[in-house]
C-alpha cells in the first residue's frame, strides 16, 4: 500500500509540474504536433524529451499526441500528407498512379513520410491550438475558482527561488506548503504598511507579504549570509530588503509591523526579552508585533525535537535552544504597553506553535 501511495503522490507531482494555463496550452500544441507525425511508437519518448527541454507539462502534451489513436490515424495521416505533399512536391500526393504502380513501395515510402513529417506541425498544431485552448480556459476557470489569492501568491514565491541551490530551493517548497504560518500572517496585515522581519531567513514571508500588497515596503534581517544572498535574489523586483545582521544588535527602522517567527526561542530568556523590547520601541504607534513561538506547556515535543536537529545540522544559528510558555511571553509584551491576542498557528508536523499579536495602543 505505501508502495501504491508513493506512485499516486508521484504521479499527482508530475501531473502539477508547469501546469499553469500558458504552460498547458503549450504542452497541448506540442503533443498534438509529436502525435501527427509518422514516429509511432516513439510519441511518449519524444514527448518525455521535448517536456523536460522546454518546461512543458508531460501528461498534457502525451495527451494530446494520442490524437493518433487508430480510428482517427488514418484521417490524420492523409491530411498531413496532402497537406506536406502540397508544400514539398506540389502535389497533395507525393506520387501519381502511374508512378506508385511503377514503383515497389520501397521507393514510394521515402516521399509519403517527407510529406507526412512536413503536414504534422500545420494539421496537428492546428488541432493543439483548438485542444490547448479549451485545456487553459478550464484551467484558468478552475484556478479562479479552486484559489485564493494567498494561494497564488505562495505558488509565485516558491517559483521565485528556482534558481538558489537545491537544498533552499526544497525548503521553501515544503516550509510554505507545510507551515500554517504564513496565511495567518498574511492575513494579519493592512496594505500600505511597512514591515519589518526579524530573523528572515531566506526572506519568504518578506516576498510573499510583498507579492499581497502593492504598497508594502518589507525589510528582513538574516545572520546567514548565504540565506541573505538568495533572499535577496528571489526579491528581485519587489519592494523588499534583505540585510544580514543579528537581530539582536541590528538597527530596526521605525515601521508599521515586526514579525519574528520561530527566532526567538535561539537566546536566552534576557536576550528575548531584550529583542522584544527593541522592537517595541521601533513599533509606530498602532503598529503590532506578530511573535510565531512554540509553547513550552503544550504538547510540542516533535517540534522542539526539529528545532534542536536545525541547530545541530547547521541550518540555525544557537548555542541552545529556549522554549518558554506562551504565557510568559505574553506577560513580557504586556510588560512593554502592548494589548496581545493569542492563538494557535502550529502544522501537524510542527504541533504546539502559537501566534501572538500583539499591538501597540
Amino acid at each position: 500500500m505505501r508502495s501504491l501511495s508513493r506512485l499516486h503522490r508521484a504521479i499527482l507531482s508530475i501531473a502539477r509540474l508547469h501546469a499553469s494555463p500558458g504552460r498547458l496550452f503549450a504542452a497541448c500544441v506540442v503533443g498534438a504536433i509529436v502525435g501527427s507525425t509518422p514516429l509511432f511508437g516513439l510519441h511518449f519518448f519524444v514527448c518525455l524529451g521535448l517536456a523536460t527541454v522546454f518546461r512543458l507539462n508531460v501528461v498534457a502534451m502525451y495527451a494530446a499526441a494520442n490524437i493518433s489513436i487508430p480510428p482517427l490515424a488514418p484521417f490524420l495521416g492523409a491530411a498531413c500528407v496532402a497537406v506536406g505533399g502540397k508544400l514539398v512536391f506540389g502535389s497533395a500526393l507525393p506520387f501519381d498512379r502511374a508512378a506508385l504502380h511503377a514503383s515497389s513501395p520501397f521507393a514510394v515510402a521515402p516521399r509519403l513520410f517527407v510529406a507526412w513529417l512536413v503536414g504534422a506541425p500545420f494539421v496537428g498544431g492546428a488541432i493543439g491550438v483548438a485542444i490547448g485552448a479549451s485545456v487553459a480556459s478550464i484551467a484558468r476557470r478552475r484556478a479562479a475558482v479552486g484559489r485564493d489569492a494567498t494561494t497564488l501568491a505562495l505558488e509565485e514565491t516558491v517559483a521565485r527561488y528556482r534558481e538558489a541551490p537545491p537544498g533552499l530551493r526544497h525548503y521553501v517548497t515544503w516550509k510554505t506548503r507545510l507551515d500554517p504560518v504564513y496565511r495567518a500572517i498574511a492575513g494579519e496585515l493592512p496594505d500600505a504598511i511597512t514591515v519589518v522581519d526579524l530573523g528572515t531567513g531566506l526572506a519568504t514571508l518578506p516576498i510573499l507579504l510583498a507579492l499581497l500588497g502593492t504598497r508594502r515596503t518589507l525589510i528582513g534581517f538574516e545572520w546567514d549570509a548565504k540565506k541573505a544572498d538568495a533572499g535577496r535574489v528571489a526579491a528581485g523586483g519587489l519592494r523588499v530588503t534583505v540585510t544580514q545582521g543579528d537581530v539582536r544588535d541590528c538597527a530596526i527602522p521605525p515601521c508599521d509591523a515586526i514579525t519574528l517567527v520561530d527566532v526567538l526561542h535561539y537566546f536566552p530568556v534576557e536576550e528575548q526579552r531584550a529583542v522584544l523590547a527593541r522592537a517595541r520601541a521601533a513599533l509606530r504607534p498602532g503598529g503590532c508585533l506578530l511573535v510565531r513561538e512554540t509553547d513550552a506547556e503544550a504538547r510540542s515535543g516533535t517540534t522542539r525535537w526539529l528545532e534542536r536537529l536545525a541547530v545541530k545540522l547547521g541550518w540555525n544559528r544557537a548555542d541552545a535552544t529556549h522554549f518558554r510558555p506562551a504565557k510568559e511571553l505574553a506577560r513580557d509584551l504586556e510588560a512593554l504597553g502592548l494589548s496581545v491576542e493569542q492563538r494557535p498557528v502550529a502544522g501537524k508536523l510542527h504541533p504546539g506553535n502559537v501566534l501572538l499579536r500583539a499591538t501597540a495602543c
